[in-house]
């Protein structure tokens, strides 16, 4: 599966919010992608079949300045042991706001170091297609 990944997926432990058919279900992000997300849910996984749509809400630090979760529609596409994949299916004319967000959630996580960072500009350049 690994080989199969275009973008690197950067560690992380912000609080998420899974959402589906009006039930939300609260956990921690453990690793992002352009492409997708691996959320731990705790507990039982909600029986949310491989395909099904959901919006992921990932809150943002309120520092400096207070801001509204990152939003992004998804779509399963596996879960075990209180984890579940996600892939991003939606990206729309807020899109490069939200990719600029998304970079900003990375740069952010403690640890990063400065080639981390490099590769992660790298992927971003490549997925906007510019230099």
């Amino acid at each position: 599966m690994t080989e199969l990944r275009q973008f690197y997926r950067a560690p992380s432990s912000r609080k998420v919010e899974l959402l589906h058919r009006g039930e939300s279900h609260e956990g921690c992000l453990e690793n992002i992608s352009f492409n997708g997300a691996l959320i731990h849910l705790g507990g039982t996984l909600p029986s949310l079949a491989v395909g099904t749509g959901c919006l992921l809400r990932i809150h943002l630090d309120p520092t400096p300045v207070p801001r509204s979760p990152l939003q992004i529609w998804t779509e399963v596409v596996h879960g075990q042991n209180g984890l579940l994949g996600l892939k991003f299916v939606d990206h729309d004319a807020e899109g490069s706001e939200c990719i600029a967000l998304l970079m900003e959630l990375i740069r952010e996580e403690p640890g990063q170091n400065a080639d981390q960072l490099d590769r992660i500009r790298g992927y971003l350049c490549d997925f906007c297609g510019t230099p």
